[in-house]
């Protein structure tokens, strides 16, 4: 919740919509419900659901569909980055890296809106 509260006015005032979700059984429900954003950022830490439960699940509900998704963890190791790929994210940021964060976020939503 703290970060979740601490990135949202950092993506407001970057110009973007932004949906928050206490939980990512509350996200999988939003998407079940139609509901969907232009990319998905999701802490790898999370309870009950960790983050790559999470994008796994996500994938299964979206399939195919162009749904960018960022991972966000204070650790990078190789093997949590290979680990990130294979549960579905697109990319990788390091949860305080602002600018990197908007950044990966232009990168991917670019790419996907170009691919559409």
């Amino acid at each position: 919740a703290f970060f979740r509260d601490m990135l949202a006015p950092v993506l407001k005032a970057a110009g973007y919509d932004v949906s928050l979700h206490a939980s990512a059984a509350d996200a999988l429900g939003a998407l079940r419900a139609g509901y969907r954003p232009l990319v998905i950022l999701s802490d790898i830490e999370m309870p009950e659901m960790d983050g790559l439960q999470f994008a796994s699940a996500v994938r299964a509900e979206v399939g195919a569909a162009p749904l960018p998704m960022l991972a966000l963890s204070s650790h990078a190791t190789p093997s949590l980055m290979e680990r990130v790929r294979a549960a579905g994210f697109d990319a990788f940021v390091a949860k305080f890296d602002r600018q990197a964060l908007i950044a990966k976020i232009r990168e991917h939503t670019t790419a996907w809106d170009r691919a559409a």
